[in-house]
């Protein structure tokens, strides 16, 4: 399809279960840390409830990752069950035989006897039940009962209920009283905001392969404003939309595009064009028949304007709310406070501040700090378009992506590109100039900024991109590395090496024995190819 034209790895918004592609915003975070608490033991009844389409079920295979390993998970889609399917279901699902032809006391006692033999043998049971606005009475009352099954260790089993609004309605039910007293989590999930929106697009985007902006700003105010933010109405016009642009030749989506995707996905043109028709005649409808009244209005009004300007005086004792306020110094002091809290960069510190948040909010893009990177390496193409790892290739360098600490940065010794995550766990991303174990400077929006390093060490996603040597089968560290910066180099790497026997370096023949002997004892490629890149010496490094 439209892959190649727009340099992506995989189709962004397929709407298949991966959950790579699962944008966790705030409301989502906040859920599946509620959950993951409460049905990590048993003896929990748990809710889960929000629109169609809002990503209730991608929620739920998060969740059932983040559960400890000796969980047994059984679920349940149907709701049209009874409470003799319900206990039946139960049982066949952990392995029992249940037949149709036993009591509910009978199925209740096997379900007994299957819970104390999961106990001792440390697992927690939690059985999800899915579209559950569409349970019985008699069922949510089954699903109390069986919730009340206890042992020596207390209650034995969890139960999860995900369903849409409905779901809470129905629990909220007098007869539901009892029940709704032993739900010990309400987990929801929200349509996404505007600013959502727009990080949850370029988010999938980024993930499939794509590190520059497709989606135009008004494109991603026209799908906020069709979608109403539920991820899968955002999944189908989105996908739809690069169809269209890829169609028309265009290396963008616009909001014409997506208009006309939304057309198309959602069938809402003869509904648009028949309330605007019904608008206008609405409209013509009322101005006409009021026009008398609003002509009589606006002269009473102007007559009413006329009699004050003439009879009233001039000259008002009137003082301003400033003047007033510079009277007292107690006054005056809180006046500035509230002026200072309510206007953003009045205050050198504010100022700063507010600075720092635009330059994340313009940094969500990757491509736009690798761009950064690689003009402080020293390349920059020549038609002044942004570069990329592909470019280094002329210079002798390469990118290299890792997953791992700052402290593992501090050894390898480059200047990177951090991922990074704010408080709302919005993406942006900064490259990294220098580091000690106090503060750190970072370039974001081509503007440098000092900040605290457990201010980054907070925000840090884990990956890092650095440009290093190029290193290929070819390579040889005897070669290119001289003995001074091969102990320097080792020296770096010193508390990773002791269990490598040490050889003292005096010339190229012992470069290239203690490289091989290291290359064997070690298993991370990364330290390896990060020990063979200091050595070399060439390019730029967070120390000299």
């Amino acid at each position: 399809m439209y892959e190649k034209f727009f340099g992506l790895d995989e189709l962004p918004f397929d709407g298949l279960p991966d959950n790579r592609f699962y944008f966790v915003g705030n409301c989502q975070h906040e859920a599946l840390e509620l959950l993951t608490t409460n049905l990590s033991r048993n003896g929990a009844i748990c809710v889960l409830s929000g629109p169609s389409g809002s990503g209730k079920t991608t929620l739920v295979r998060m969740l059932i990752r983040s559960l400890p390993k000796r969980t047994r998970i059984i679920a349940i889609d149907d709701p049209r069950l009874n409470e003799h399917m319900l206990l039946a279901t139960i049982l066949r699902a952990s392995g029992v035989v249940a037949t149709s032809f036993e009591s509910i006391a009978e199925l209740t006692l096997k379900l007994r006897k299957l819970l104390e033999r999961s106990v001792q043998s440390g697992i927690v049971t939690t059985v999800i039940l899915d579209e559950a606005q569409g349970l019985s009475d008699e069922v949510i009352e089954q699903v109390r009962l069986i919730s009340n099954i206890e042992g020596e260790l207390g209650k034995m089993i969890n139960f999860l209920l995900v369903g849409q609004e409905d779901l809470i309605e129905n629990i909220q039910k007098p007869m539901h009283k009892m029940f709704w007293g032993r739900v010990k989590a309400f987990a929801q999930i929200k349509a996404l905001k505007r600013d959502e929106v727009h990080s949850y697009v370029n988010f999938r985007m980024q993930i499939a392969g794509c590190h520059d902006p497709v989606f135009t700003n008004r494109a991603i105010n026209a799908l906020f404003k069709g979608s109403h933010g539920l991820p899968r109405i955002i999944n189908s016009v989105a996908d739809r939309a690069l169809c269209i642009a890829f169609e028309a030749n265009k290396k963008y989506v616009s909001k014409h595009m997506v208009k006309k995707a939304l057309e198309i996905v959602r069938h809402d043109r003869s509904l648009f064009v028949l309330g605007f028709k019904t608008f206008i005649k609405e409209c013509l409808l009322t101005l006409f028949a009021k026009i008398p009244l609003l002509l009589l209005g606006a002269a009473i009004s102007l007559g009413v304007f006329a009699a004050a300007y003439y009879y009233l005086p001039h000259q008002l004792d009137s003082q301003s709310v400033r003047s007033l306020v510079y009277k007292d110094s107690e006054v005056q002091k809180h006046y500035d406070e509230a002026i200072n809290a309510m206007m953003p960069g009045r205050k050198t510190i504010t100022k700063e501040l507010n600075l720092f948040n635009q330059s994340i909010k313009k940094s969500i893009f990757k491509s736009d700090s690798l761009d950064t990177l690689i003009h402080l390496v020293g390349y920059k193409r020549a038609d002044g378009t942004k570069s990329n790892c592909n470019d280094l290739d002329k210079v002798g360098f390469e990118c290299r992506t890792v997953n791992s600490n700052l402290d593992s940065l501090h050894l390898i010794n480059r200047m990177a590109v951090l991922s990074l995550r704010d408080d709302n766990m919005t993406p942006f991303f900064a490259v990294l100039r220098f580091l000690d174990d106090k503060s750190a400077q970072i370039i974001m929006d081509n503007k440098m900024w000092t900040v605290k390093r457990e201010y980054l060490e907070h925000v840090f996603d884990g990956e890092i991109t650095y440009v290093g040597f190029k290193q290929n089968k070819d390579s040889k560290i005897e070669e290119l590395a001289t003995v001074t910066n091969y102990i320097h180099a080792l020296d770096r790497f010193k508390a990773l090496l002791t269990d490598v026997k040490p050889i003292e370096i005096e010339d190229k023949k012992d470069i290239k024995k203690s490289f091989e002997l290291i290359s064997k004892s070690l298993d991370d490629e990364d330290i390896i190819y990060a020990i063979f890149d200091n050595a070399v010496g060439k390019g730029i490094y967070l120390e000299k």
